[in-house]
């Protein structure tokens, strides 16, 4: 397929990372509840690993939700082309880690990593890098969906296998097509709520 130029999961990379993930759950837990990482960073971070890795629920979902959270729209569409020159230091050196990240599959180079570790809080760092690695699986899964469409619709994309997406689609395929949209949606009515509330103020 010419114009699918997206990167796919095959299944033992699939499931080496949600294994590896999966490894951690107390670590995922106390990163959500901590808020070291407010909702408004989470949100730019998976911008960052979705503007390399072009996941398109990703970036429906993850745009909704960043409006959501205060990320101005122009925020977004710097993010998703990979410029953070203007981000705050304390931003961009976690939204460059993250298209690294994604850009050397989920392996990045040992002093790259240890530069990230060396500039955040040890704990920041961790709980960082449990989203990163949540997104990153999450836009591998998706582009795999995607390619399993296009597959169903007799296109079927040389990088990928077919086994590889049925067992993705069977594991995540309700969830993103689904349930996904489900929240893109609520997190959108919660952004006209909340702009319909301004604009009322300010009349």
């Amino acid at each position: 397929m010419d114009d699918f130029k997206k990167r796919v999961y095959l299944l033992g990379d699939f499931f080496h990372d949600a294994l590896s993930l999966g490894k951690t759950p107390v670590g995922l837990i106390k990163a959500i509840l901590s808020n070291r990482v407010d909702k408004a960073f989470r949100e730019k971070l998976n911008m960052a690993v979705t503007g390399v890795l072009g996941c398109k629920y990703c970036s429906w979902l993850h745009s909704e939700m960043a409006l959501s959270h205060g990320v101005k729209d122009s925020e977004i569409q710097k993010i998703l082309s990979q410029e953070i020159g203007d981000f705050p230091e304390e931003e961009a050196v976690a939204l460059a880690f993250a298209q690294h990240y994604s850009e050397t599959g989920g392996r990045p180079g040992k002093e790259t990593l240890s530069r990230f570790y060396a500039y955040y809080d040890q704990a920041l760092a961790k709980d960082i890098l449990f989203y990163i690695q949540m997104i990153y699986i999450g836009n591998l899964s998706g582009n795999s969906i995607d390619a399993f469409i296009s597959r169903i619709k007799g296109d079927p994309v040389e990088e990928s296998s077919m086994g590889s997406e049925l067992a993705i689609f069977f594991f995540l395929g309700p969830y993103f097509l689904i349930i996904l949209p489900m929240l893109a949606r609520m997190a959108n009515k919660k952004e006209n709520k909340k702009a319909n509330k301004v604009s009322g103020l300010e009349t």
